[in-house]
């Protein structure tokens, strides 16, 4: 996260736990598949759970073109343990283009395992996000606070 994005973060006013719900909501979603939906899957639960929408919108942003590829392979690797799915290897994909019929059928041994790796690793990331904004946003409103009242 960028630090402009960590000031407007801290910034929000907004209780505590609202601003690190929307948050962690925003960083669960980045963990799922839907690439596209992300921003509409995480102002849908956001609406459901009544938290901060801003937040929940820059927790989304952990997911990146950089970020990606390393989350889809933990979720991929971590969903197989569990699910003993597919493995991938090189020549998997070798003869294949998404545009073939066989695509649907070629991706069928690695959705659930990569939907329950998601999900595990999501919601690892959600609560481990929720207590840690939670934190910053109190001690920074304190630190500001304090700051304020010696002035």
């Amino acid at each position: 996260m960028k630090k402009i994005e960590l000031k407007k973060l801290l910034r929000i006013s907004d209780s505590p736990h609202s601003i690190a719900l929307g948050f962690s909501v925003g960083v669960f979603s980045a963990f799922t598949p839907f690439i596209g939906f992300h921003t509409v899957i995480t102002l849908f639960v956001v609406w459901l759970v009544r938290a901060n929408y801003f937040s929940s919108i820059i927790g989304t942003f952990i997911g990146t073109p950089i970020t990606y590829p390393f989350m889809w392979v933990a979720s991929m690797s971590i969903g197989s343990i569990f699910l003993e799915g597919e493995k991938l290897t090189s020549n998997y994909f070798k003869d294949i283009s998404i545009y073939s019929w066989d695509f649907l059928n070629l991706i069928k041994p690695f959705l659930f395992p990569f939907l329950f790796g998601s999900i595990i690793l999501g919601s690892l990331s959600a609560i481990l996000s929720y207590y840690l904004v939670k934190k910053l946003v109190i001690t920074y409103r304190k630190r500001k606070y304090t700051n304020t009242k010696e002035n």
